[in-house]
Parts: C-alpha cells; structure tokens; sequence
C-alpha cells in the first residue's frame, strides 16, 4: 500500500487523481455557497405558502414545515408577511445591508400596508438581523425585535439548536400578532424592552415606588428620632445613606462569587428587571444603617444614664414595626435589651424609706462638683465606673453607687479612687532591626502619681517583610406553482446581533 502510494507521488498524472480524490470525499469543502441577494431564492419559488428558505438544509424539514404553517397562519389572520431566510453565509461585510436588500427585492408585506418581517440568518458568521416593513415597526419596535433576538435566538443559537430558537422565536411573533392589542401585549409579555426611562416600563414605574416607599420610612425616622435628641449635634442626615450604599456594595461583591461559582447563574440574577428587588434590598439596610446612627445620637445627647435609656426605649418603640423591613437592625434592638437588663435596678432607691432624691446628671461642671469630688469626676471620665448619686433629703448626705465598672481598673493604695490602670507599658529602649528592646510593666495610677513596678520584658527584633512571586507560565421544494410577496418596502427599520 505504501509502495503505491509512493509509485504515485512519483507520476505527476498520479498526484492530481490523488487531489481530485481527497476533495471528491469532502463535497463541502468546495461546495461552500456565498449567497447574493440575486442567487438567494425566494420562498415563493415553491408556492404561496412557503415562507422559509432554507438552502443549506440547515433546519430540520420537519421544523420548515412548522415555521411555514406558522407564517401562513399570521397572513390568514393579519394579512401580515412574516419571512425567514438561513443561510451559512453570504457575499459582503454587513448583514443588515444583505437582509435590508434582501427584503426590497422580495417585497415582504403588503404594499398598501407595509406590514412586512423578515428574519435573516447567517450560521458560519454567528449573526442574526430583523427588517420590519414601516406598517410593522409600530407592532415590533427595534427593541422589542432585539429582546426577542435575545431571548430566544441567541440562548438556542449558543448550544447550536436552530431549530429550537427560530421555532420559539416564531410562534412568540405569531402571538403577538394575532392578540387583540398587540403593541400591549407585547410591553406585557417583554416589559424589559421598554426603553427604561419611560413611564410605560413597569421597571421604572416599581422602582420608583419602592424608592418613594423607602423615602418615607427614612424621614418618618429622622423626624420622629429628632424630638428625642436632647442636645443638638451638628450630624450629617443623609450619612446613613452613603453607608448603606457601601455595604451594599460589598453585598454584591461577594454574591457575585456565590452566584458565578456556586450556582452558575449569574446572568440570570444580575438583570435589569430585578432592579426594584435591589432596591429593596437597598432601601432595607440604609433603613437599618439610619435606626443605628440615630440611635447613637440619642444615646449621645444625654449625660443622664435614666434620661438616656428613657428616651432609647421610646426610640424603639417608634420604630419596633420597621424591623420587619430592616432585619439587620435587630442587633440594635437586641443591643438594648442587653442595655436594659443590665441596668434593671440601677434607678431603685438605696432603700424603702422614701427619702432619696436621684441626682440628674447634667453637662454643668459646678453642678456636678457639688456632688463628686475631683477623684469621683476622674473615675467616670476615663471609663473607670459610673456613679448613681443618690441625696438623704432628711440630712443632705450622699449616697454613691458605682455601676459599669471597668475590669482593666482597681482601687489606688494611694488616693483611694478606682483609677489605678493595670498592666500598664512603657518602651525604655526601642527595639531596632539589629537589637532588641526593653520594656517595663506596672500599674499606674490616673488620679495621682502613684506608679507601681511589676517587670521588665524583652522587646523582640523588628523583623523585614520579605515577599516572593512566582508565575508560570434545507430548502422546500412543491409541485403547486410559484407565488409572491406582497410588494412591501422598509425603511431600515429592526434589530439584530450575534451569538
């Protein structure tokens, strides 16, 4: 076999037979066709029920006896001309001046009407182009005829099933075109194709409800929080807003991994007809962000520990009912729980007598200073513990509980107040990249000079950060006679794409 193969190499005559043969066994490499308006032919050729050229054979026979049943039945119905032209490809650069062309020379629609479409299809060039006739423009506008490119070609076309996507894309048309009012039925089968800053795109029309909801709760709010505030603070209103944006932002991050690694449909979560759904999720955590800040300021505005839970109680109990939209918030709420158990008996009275006036805490230094002495106003000032005041109104004499007492402070031997730090540190020698460094230990005290020694530690080496990277690298065919369009033009009207 071998030999012969080489005896034929040899012979000149014996290598073009060898060509001739290779390229008779592979009939498409050279019976490729590039279709021409002029060579492309007309549906109608077969009859005038035919309405699906198909030369490459590239639907099934079954699927072009459907889309002519379908066509035929949208001209029995709405004397609209509904064509469909596949190909593997064509001659030219531009499948809208091939389909536009194709579409004048054919004449789809009727000519008093216009009320011609045309689907143009080219396999090898991954393209696909709409050409509405002028009647039919105001039936499929350009963005509807793009969407329903989008929706039922492109996602067949991309797993090769054209049978699939021309057939869905079809008989979506035929419904269109055979409801009563086809313009709103189209904006309510497809209300994504609205143009999107139009008050007929329900889009638009929720998500502007759902921010006016979201508006409402958020200045109910402000106003019902403000006469809580007891000292005004010059505070930014719409500072929760920019936070809640932000924590939006890392939302959508991390659930774009969620979505793109874990469920595989990112593409179907991240769309413009899920906007209000965003918006909601939005609206709820800037709701949440502005219960938390507003809450801080209240919390902020008193100096009274009685004053203060009195008025973040009456908070929450305005805006309880909202966690139902801002479920983030509950840690709020959750955090005034913890705040009001912990100081459940901290306004009793010492004792049953009836004699004990609370002292109310004010801002005035003199005021306070009548009460507690330097050592006292220490204590609460570095966080040591907090005192409740009470005054023997039969004697005048004080009474001082200490609440909120602060594990990182004890008793000063010295002065006696609780404000003696432990565990205190100090540098004696900074460490450097070629030594160590001293360092000391002890409990110092806040309210006087009193410092007591515990040890000297060892302070390591500073040590270099080193970092490393590395990288490697079929057309129809009928004995019933030849038939026509209806003589329709276009103005260039349509839409198409690619897959």
């Amino acid at each position: 076999m071998i030999r012969s193969l080489h005896s034929k190499l040899k012979n000149p005559l014996g290598v073009i037979f060898l060509v001739i043969g290779f390229f008779c066994s592979f009939p498409e490499v050279y019976a490729q066709t590039y279709y021409t308006v002029d060579n492309l032919p007309s549906p109608k050729v077969a009859g005038q029920n035919f309405y699906v050229t198909d030369p490459d054979h590239i639907l099934s026979s079954g699927t072009v006896e459907e889309l002519n049943a379908i066509s035929t039945d949208i001209e029995a119905h709405t004397q609209a001309e509904f064509a469909i032209a596949i190909v593997r490809d064509y001659t030219g650069d531009d499948d809208f001046q091939f389909a536009f062309d194709l579409f004048r020379e054919w004449g789809i629609g009727k000519k008093e009407s216009n009320n011609g479409l045309l689907l143009f299809i080219a396999v090898d060039r991954r393209e696909y182009r709409f050409i509405s006739g002028y009647g039919m423009e105001a039936i499929f506008p350009d963005a509807y005829l793009k969407r329903i490119g989008e929706k039922y070609l492109v996602e067949n076309f991309r797993n090769n099933d054209y049978d699939r996507g021309v057939l869905e894309a079809s008989k979506f048309i035929q419904h269109i075109l055979k409801s009563p009012d086809a313009h709103e039925e189209l904006k309510r089968q497809m209300p994504e194709a609205i143009p999107f800053f139009s008050f007929e795109n329900p889009i638009l029309k929720n998500s502007l409800l759902v921010i006016g909801f979201f508006l409402l709760i958020y200045l109910y709010i402000h106003f019902s929080s403000k006469s809580l505030i007891k000292r005004k603070r010059s505070t930014n209103p719409i500072a929760p807003v920019f936070y809640g944006m932000g924590c939006m932002v890392l939302l959508m991050f991390i659930t774009v991994f969620i979505f793109a690694f874990v469920f595989n449909n990112i593409h179907q979560v991240y769309q413009v007809k899920h906007l209000p759904y965003f918006l909601m999720v939005l609206g709820s955590v800037i709701i949440a962000m502005k219960i938390t800040t507003n809450s801080a300021s209240i919390f902020k505005s008193y100096t009274d520990e009685q004053e203060r839970m009195a008025a973040r109680k009456e908070f929450m109990k305005r805006n309880g009912i909202l966690l139902l939209l801002a479920p983030i918030a509950i840690y709020e709420f959750f955090s005034l729980s913890n705040y009001l158990r912990k100081n459940k008996n901290r306004f009793v009275p010492p004792d049953d007598s009836g004699n004990w006036e609370r002292m109310v805490r004010t801002t005035n230094k003199k005021e306070t200073a009548t009460y507690l002495s330097p050592g006292q106003v220490k204590e609460e000032k570095i966080g040591a513990l907090k005192y409740e005041v009470w005054k023997d109104t039969r004697t005048g004499k004080f009474k001082y509980i200490p609440w909120d007492l602060n594990k990182d402070y004890t008793v000063c031997p010295s002065c006696g107040y609780t404000t003696l730090e432990i565990d205190v540190t100090k540098t004696l020698k900074r460490a450097t990249y070629k030594s160590t460094g001293v360092g000391e230990k002890g409990d110092k005290c806040q309210n006087c000079s009193y410092y007591q020694f515990k040890e000297e530690f060892v302070i390591p080496k500073k040590t270099r950060s080193s970092s490393s990277s590395s990288s490697g690298g079929g057309g129809s065919s009928s004995s019933s006679g030849g038939g026509s369009f209806g003589g329709g033009s276009s103005g260039g009207g349509g839409a198409g794409g690619r897959w």
